[in-house]
Order: C-alpha cells, then structure tokens, then sequence
C-alpha cells in the first residue's frame, strides 16, 4: 500500500495571520518570495485587510483590500529575559527602553510598525528564544571579570592595557528573529544617562527584526571594499540614519542605479560600500526591509515621513513574570505507542520518570496525557501542577499507569496543559510544555476539523508565551514537519526521537534546558566495553559557571551501570539512581577538567553520558532558518557563541553531526567567514554568526544535528557600532541538539499509524489491523464450522432416531 503524508502549516490559519515558512526549492529564494522576517512563525500581529472579499489577506495599503481597510500597522510582541534578579528600578528602566524602541521602529517605518506587548522575565532561568536579553552589569574585561560594576573605571585594566569594562554593549543577531537570535545590553548600559536608549536599541531592533545591517563602512563585510563611506553620503549634506550614528530615519532609494553619485532618488550609500550595501546586494535599509516583509511594509514612494504621516504609537503593554520553574509534561497514549520494541510507551515511561528524577525541589510540575481526547472519564492521566519534593509517587505512578488507546489529539493535551498552568496561577519567567508525539494529529472530527484545533491551540499558546519542548518518533510521514513547526510556533524547540534510545535522552536534555544548563559535551557507546578504570570522558567545567549536571542513560532495561564523577582536586563523588541511568548535580563545581567514570553491569547496552554546565557568562545558542525544506532544499543551521555576554568569532569552524532519516550520518561545518564562491552561506564575516549549509536533502523526514564548539581563545566579533575589545576569548566547551524537516507538501498521509491498530481484547494488547482482520476472520470461519458440526449432528441424530 503506498502512503502519503500531509504537510502540516499549522500557523498559516491562526488568528494574527501567521505564515509559517512554507516550502520552496531553496530556503533564500523562499525567504525573498514570502518575506524573509515575514513569513516566520513569530508573535506578530500583520497588516490585513479588516474586511471585504480579501479579509484576512496580508495588505500594505488599503488598495489591497477592495471594499475594505488594511490594518494600519504590524504589531510585534517581544519576550525580554532579564538574566538576572533585577529590582524595580531595574524593570523600570527595561519597560522604558522598550516604550521608547517601539516609538523608534514605528518612526523609522513611516508608522507601519511597533511593539505590542512585552513579556518581561525577571530572573529567567531556561528562556531560549528571548528577543531582549538584559544582563547584569558585570566586569566582562580586565582583571576584575565577573565583579560587580556601572562604569568601565570599575573594571581595573590588565596591566599595560586599557581594557577594563564593564556590562555588554548594545548588540543584535542581525535578522535571526525566531531564529535563536537576540538583542543583547546589560543594565548599565540602558541606565547611561548619555545614551539615546529609544535610537539605541530601535538601531538593534532593527537589525533583529527587519535585517538590515549598518550603514557605515568600518570592515571588509560581506566582500573586500574598504573605504570611509556614510549614509547618506558625507557630501550630501543630508541627515545620517537610524543604522549610522543613530540618526533617526532609514536610508531609502537607489537614486540612479546607472550614476551611483545621482542621489536624487533617495539618500543611499552613493559607492555602495557600506556594509548595508555589501551585505545586502546593494539595497538600501528601506529596499531591505521591504524585501524582509513584503506584503505587510510598504516603501515610501519619495523621501521617509519623520512624523509618521501624523499617526501616534499605541503604548506598550508589558506583562512581568515571577521566576518560578513550572513545567507541564504532555505525553502521548495514541494507540500506534504500542508499537516497536521496545514499546514506545515503554520509552516515555522511561523518559518522563527520568525528568521527575531530575527535577529539582521546588519545580512546579503537571502531568497530562492524550490519545483522541484528553479527559479524564475517557482514561487519561491528570495530576495538578504542584512543587516537587521528596515523596514524587503521585508522577511516577500516573506515568506508569500509561496505557495505548484510540488515535491522536495533540490539541487536546496543549488545552489540558494550558488550563493546569493558569490553575496554578499563570504563566511564569519559566513555564514550559514538553510535549511527545508519535503520529500525526487526527482528531477531533474530520482532519480538516484536527487541523483547525491544534492551529487555534498553538495561536493561544503563542499569545500566552508559553514555549513547547517537542520530540516525535514514528513513521507517520510528515511527522517530523508537524513537529518542528509546534516548536518553532511557539518559540520552543524540536529534537527528534526516532531512535529507541533518543526518547529518554530527548528529556533529560529538555529539563537542564529548562534550568539554564547548556550541553558541554557527551560520548555514548556500548556498556560492554566500558572499562571502570578509565574515563568514559573528560569534561571542561569553566570558571564562574554556577551549577554543573552529569546524566547517564542507557537503553536496555536489563543493563545496568553506576557513574563516578572525578572533579579537578580528585575528590570523587556518587551519583543518584533513575530509570534506566544516573545523574549528579552540583553547585559551584571546580573549574578545570572533570571526569565521568563508568562502572558497568549487566548486560550489554547502548549509552550515552552528557555533563550540562549553567554559566550566565558564555552561551552557544543554535537554530535554523526554517522548521521545514522540501526534499533537496538548504537546511541553514545558525550558531551564536557568546563569551562574557559578546559575541566572539573565529576563523576556526564549528563542527555538528548530522544524523539524517535513514539513520545514516554525515558532518557539517558552520563558519563565520562570509558568504561561498556561490554567493551564499555565512552573511557577515566576523560578527559572531556561524553559518552552515547542510544540502544532502533527498530523504524525507527528521534530520538530527548536534553541534559543538570547542572556544579557545577567539576574538570578540567585529561590529563598527560596539565597543572595540582586543584580546581573547576565555575557554567554554558547549554543544547543543536540534532537528528539522524535509518533507514535500505534494503527497498527503492517507492512513496514520493510529489507523493501522486496533484493540485486541482488554490491557491495551494490539496489533496490526490487517492482521487483526485476518485472525478475526479466521476466528468467524472456525465458529461457522463448529455451528455446521452441531447442525450436522443434530440433523444426524434426528435421522438415525
């Protein structure tokens, strides 16, 4: 039987009009078509037309809406993570920032754009996708790094040099909005009564969310040209822009693209040598942003309007958060987890115990599952969101009690974790929802019906702020693109688990995420040939890093192992029991080089060990372009290493393994040395992102990448507009897991796992349905021959009487 599979847009019909990244042949020549910031799933409230024939379509005027009205303005929503426990004055000045930014972008784009709420963390711990990043004002260079202080004098210089400072300068991941990317500043910075804080972080926000670069000409960006270029032109005797020096409007026209001097028509870099220009194919910021949001930001027809057309910004609404740690796990009872061996239900057993195990006291942690509904009186699992303790029997019981039954309601488990949360009071700076799927969503109704309730489900837990951790495994194709699109939706993130061993390790990956913890490094083999006396692997813990984790795992429940940790100073510590592995946590951990040793027993098993490191001064974040490609697509994988808060560069590469559908591997360098002999790649050399192109695309289905990055002594990343800091970076080890999807829109699933089993007698004992047909039938013809035989003897009986 030949089965097809459904590409899953789930966004592309939610209320705020969110188009998620369809599918095109190549990601850059879809991102141009659809928007390359507009079409990202994305709070983001787009211009529509409000009625008539075209109600709901994307619009930039009203011409686009005949009979009707276009929406006058997009409205963004951005997250702010405060990376530390800010007072009120803290807060203050952060709202204050963030008022003044929206008035920026609303300006500097004629009035079609501006912030609508702010959701503002206090204390973040796990926020992964946060737009804002604000952290402590911390010595980041000099002698005194890691020291409280407010201005670079109180950051005492190495000696010979002048390189004391103090807090992160304003910094933006240039047009990785949803993309892992951020703003970045710390306190000191906002609070510098000097600073312009409205044309500052307007200037970073514009690089976040229209992508557009700056406009002076300070390295070789994007290409060789040096020079000494403004725009608008130093002669031109115009105004200087939002994107060099602050000036508050965009750069706009070409003039005559024939007479690069001719700057009649607009007020763009005349040589074409800013980084703008050379990043960019010679647009200029306005052709940019419209090239980024097409259909929802229209170019001015002559010079920009600084008065908005006489529109006024509607004020920020901003919702703070406490810093609670609440987590909601929605597990999957579909009927088609009774498949493989092990069983997948078996797995989450596993998996869901071990994130019980790991999670701290005082984690606020719910329990749902979901098959075709989420009720209770239907046999689904509940337990309230409560504060972890000692006594966790309540979890671990409901998680044993899970049992296959009927088809797969995904919405249905999204709604049931929503209303735990708000039960428990609300979403905090650290709610999430791990969710594990293993087939398609089917339910309630017809599809059209399933499809229409898991888009409303993700709109209203996008509007809440509530990120989904997802994993899937199974063989329902297009799984792995409904997956990745939940994740992205939501501002979460995806790691596929279709091998029998990823689902456990999936989870324990998503609890150290949510605690703040960053991968380290991990090695993973076969406990048969493990020796006790050697080290499975070594472990870089850096200095000032607050909390390290150690897991191990393994796969066959008849084996068993137990793990020793070896710290720099030789003392040895024990770790502690969970399902199928051990795991050690520990406060303040000796920096300098760990030890995991591990002590077999049992049968042989497949491994995998991982030590997790929380330091709020280095970071590597990951993401990719888009949450699905079609078949021979790019799949763009970003890296954003940060040290001390800035970002830092190297012409080294960053290495990730890429473990494609078949199970099979490969390899993948990302780097940050600017674009290919092609023409595409790496955008800006030097500025801190890591770019790599993965094209071995045929397969369809989940491609898994872990990415490490091994930082020895990099430099802080060029950008004209921060502070210049000479000197290396200090050493982190970090790695990280994401997966994404190839899969081609043009084929439908017709029959999902959930359809192919049935129950068989009570105890959730399946099998497949045609085989189950068979039997049943086999069963039928047997009852018709014992009924025959009985009919015969008795006819028989009557005869010979």
């Amino acid at each position: 039987m030949t089965r097809k599979f459904r590409r899953y847009g789930f966004l592309s019909a939610l209320p705020l009009f969110l188009s998620l990244l369809c599918f095109g042949g190549e990601a850059s020549a879809q991102g141009t078509a659809q928007g390359e910031i507009e079409g990202r799933a994305a709070p983001v409230a787009r211009r529509m037309c409000l009625a008539g024939a075209n109600a709901g379509a994307l619009c930039n005027e009203d011409a686009d809406c005949p009979g009707a009205t276009c929406r006058d303005r997009d409205i963004v929503n951005l997250s702010v993570a405060v990376h530390y426990d800010a007072p009120a004055g803290d807060i203050t000045a952060i709202r204050n920032m963030i008022s003044a930014g929206s008035a920026m972008i609303f300006d500097v784009t004629d009035g079609q754009a501006e912030i609508g709420q702010a959701t503002i963390h206090n204390n973040s711990a796990g926020t992964t996708r946060a737009d804002v990043r604000v952290y402590p004002a911390t010595c980041t260079r000099g002698t005194q790094i890691g020291n409280a202080c407010n201005i670079h004098n109180d950051c005492a210089d190495t000696p010979g040099t002048n390189d004391g400072r103090c807090g992160v300068w304003w910094m933006a991941d240039t047009g990785s909005f949803r993309n892992a990317g951020s703003v970045h500043v710390s306190i000191n910075h906002i609070n510098d009564a000097g600073v312009d804080v409205g044309r500052f972080i307007g200037h970073e926000l514009s690089h976040l969310l229209f992508d557009v670069r700056d406009e002076y000409e300070s390295r070789p960006a994007c290409g060789a040209n040096t020079g000494n270029a403004d725009c608008p032109d130093a002669g031109s005797g115009q105004t200087e822009c939002l994107m060099d020096s602050n000036n508050p409007e965009f750069c706009w026209g070409q003039g005559n693209p024939a007479n690069l001097l001719d700057l009649t028509g607009g007020d763009h870099d005349a040589t074409n040598i800013t980084e703008q220009s050379e990043c960019r194919n010679n647009r200029s910021c306005w052709e940019q942003v419209v090239w980024a949001w097409p259909n929802t930001i229209r170019e001015p027809g002559g010079a920009p309007d600084p008065a908005a057309g006489g529109a006024a910004v509607n004020p920020t609404q901003f919702v703070e958060t406490d810093d609670t740690v609440r987590v909601v796990l929605v597990l999957d009872e579909s009927g088609s987890m009774d498949a493989e061996s092990p069983k997948r239900i078996e797995r989450l057993k596993v998996a869901a115990k071990n994130f019980v195990s790991l999670a701290e006291d005082g984690t606020e942690l719910g329990l749902v599952s979901y098959a075709s509904n989420a009720a209770v009186a239907s046999g689904r699992t509940e337990v309230a969101i409560a504060a972890l303790g000692a006594n966790r029997a309540a979890w671990n019981n409901a998680i044993d009690g899970l049992a296959p039954s009927t088809r797969t309601n995904i919405g249905a488990g999204l709604q049931k974790a929503r209303d735990l949360i708000t039960a428990a009071g609300g979403v905090t700076a650290n709610t999430f929802i791990v969710l594990m799927s293993d087939g398609l969503n089917n339910e309630p109704g017809t599809q059209a019906n399933a499809d229409a309730d898991l888009n409303a489900k993700i709109a209203m837990l996008m509007a809440d702020g509530i990120p989904v951790y997802v994993t899937c495994t199974g063989s329902d194709l297009g799984l792995a693109s409904q997956c990745s699109e939940i994740g992205t939706g939501t501002g979460g993130h995806y790691v596929d688990s279709a091998d029998p061993a990823q689902l456990p390790e999936a989870f324990a990956d998503f609890h150290e995420r949510i605690i703040a913890h960053e991968g380290v490094h991990s090695v993973s083999g076969d406990l048969a040939k493990v020796s006790p006396k050697d080290p499975a692997a070594e472990i870089f813990i850096e200095e000032g890093s607050r909390s390290a984790s150690f897991i191990l795992q393994w796969a066959n429940a008849a084996a068993g192992a137990n793990m020793i940790i070896q710290d720099p100073l030789g003392n040895r510590y024990d770790t502690r029991q969970m399902t199928q592995g051990r795991f050690l946590r520990i406060a303040d951990p000796a920096p300098g080089d760990w030890q995991i040793l591990i002590e077999p027993r049992g049968t042989a098993s497949p491994f995998v060990a991982r030590a997790y490191v929380h330091n709020p001064a280095n970071h590597l974040s990951v993401g990719v372009r888009y949450p699905s490609i079609v078949p021979n697509g790019e799949i763009y994988v970003y890296a954003y290493p940060k040290n001390l808060g800035m970002a830092v560069t190297s012409n080294e590469s960053i290495r990730a393994r890429v473990i494609r559908p078949d199970g099979s591997g490969d390899t993948l360098e990302l780097h940050d040395r600017g674009r290919d002999t092609t023409g595409h790649g790496d955008d800006v050399p030097g500025d801190g992102v890591f770019t790599g192109v993965y094209t071995a695309t045929a397969q369809t289905g989940p491609y898994q990448f872990l990415v490490r990055a091994n930082i020895r002594g990099w430099i802080v990343s060029a950008d004209a507009h921060e502070h210049q800091l000479d000197g290396p970076s200090t050493r982190f080890d970090r790695e990280a897991r994401l997966s994404t999807a190839v899969d081609d829109p043009r084929i439908v699933e017709t029959t999902p796992e959930d359809d192919r089993y049935v129950v068989v007698g009570g105890g959730g004992s399946w099998c497949e349905r045609y085989l189950c047909l068979i039997l049943w039938g086999v069963v039928f013809l047997l009852l018709l021959l014992v009924l025959l035989n009985l009919w015969l003897s008795y006819r028989c009986g009557r005869t010979r009487g």
